[in-house]
């Protein structure tokens, strides 16, 4: 095997390792932890509950059949031979707003936790044979939150913002010789601020800005023995969600939502920066949502891909149900 070649396939392994974490259940990249949000919130991201708890359901379904390299082209023959990936996510979103206020908003904290079911298959002959971790709880997303009240203009609001600060906790499930796990096996901290703009009647405006920081996995998993003492870290990253949707009817509203990722620094394998490491992701597609009624609402989004630079490569689907109590 050529030197060029072995590290393809060590790459894509360590990768894969860290491919599937669940919150929020985007899959970020191929070296970004799964449990960030890519598109899972959407429409009116920036307004708060109406009262003081909310749960979230999420169920995602991911469908990649390609992992492309630095320069967004297929990693194929010989290394991968008509891979496909498959993940079918569950997360329950638990929301507080309490009673409290600073700054002229209220405080808040949420957490969420995901449910995972992930399988590969790869024709053969192929150099990289991967093993998928099966079913397994992802890891948790929790965090404190200051969400603003809205601005009102003419008797309508017109914008509105959150500001959050969330962990990410190890506590899935991990095997440490798969290569696609639930869990991504380090920590992470990802604070965001969502807003929306209402500038005309009938038409929403929403975007979510993101940064990420991601702390060393002192023990990376991957199903081919790796040396003693490796240790993995995946590079900062900046994204934002955002939409551009229009209510149709009452009730009903219509958008083009899509997701920008953007790995800012590279990764480092045991301690050594890796060059041509970072990892850009741009999808978009249509959404739908419905209020069923005040205390329902319901959301569905589909994402194709545009540019998938260090990534799995393919298409997913979310469907989100929220209840205010």
């Amino acid at each position: 095997m050529s030197k060029s070649i072995q590290k393809t396939c060590l790459g894509a392994v360590s990768a894969l390792a860290l491919l599937i974490a669940g919150s929020d259940a985007a899959v970020a990249s191929t070296t970004q932890p799964a449990g960030i949000n890519l598109g899972a919130t959407s429409f009116n991201d920036g307004f708060g509950a109406p009262g003081s708890w909310v749960y979230e359901q999420y169920f995602q379904i991911y469908e990649y059949n390609g992992f492309n390299d630095s320069n967004g082209k297929a990693i194929g023959r010989p290394v991968f031979n008509n891979p496909h990936v498959q993940a079918f996510v569950s997360l329950n979103q638990v929301v507080y707003v309490s009673p409290f206020q600073l700054f002229g908003g209220k405080l808040g904290v949420t957490g969420l936790l995901p449910l995972v079911d992930v399988s590969d298959h790869f024709s053969q002959p192929n150099l990289v044979n991967l093993k998928a971790n099966g079913f397994g709880l992802g890891d948790l997303t929790w965090g404190p939150f200051l969400q603003m009240p809205p601005t009102i203009s003419d008797g309508r609001p017109v914008f509105t913002e959150r500001f959050e600060f969330d962990v990410i906790s190890p506590i899935g499930t991990y095997n440490k010789h798969a290569d696609i796990n639930q869990s991504a096996g380090f920590w992470s901290i990802n604070p965001y601020w969502a807003l929306t703009v209402l500038p005309v009647p009938k038409l929403e405006l929403t975007a979510r800005l993101h940064y990420l920081y991601n702390f060393e996995n002192s023990d990376p998993a991957s199903s081919a023995p790796l040396p003693e003492g490796s240790s993995y870290q995946a590079g900062q990253s900046v994204w934002s969600n955002f939409d551009a949707s229009y209510t149709v009817a009452p009730g009903l509203d219509l958008a083009i939502n899509g997701y920008y990722f953007q790995q800012i620094t590279q990764d480092k394998t045991d301690g050594v920066t890796q060059s041509d490491s970072e990892t850009t992701n741009f999808s978009i597609g249509p959404g739908l949502f419905y209020a069923v009624n005040p205390s329902n609402l319901l959301f569905a989004n589909a994402y194709l891909p545009v540019v998938e630079k260090n990534t799995t490569s393919g298409f997913h689907l979310v469907f989100r149900w929220v209840h205010f109590f």
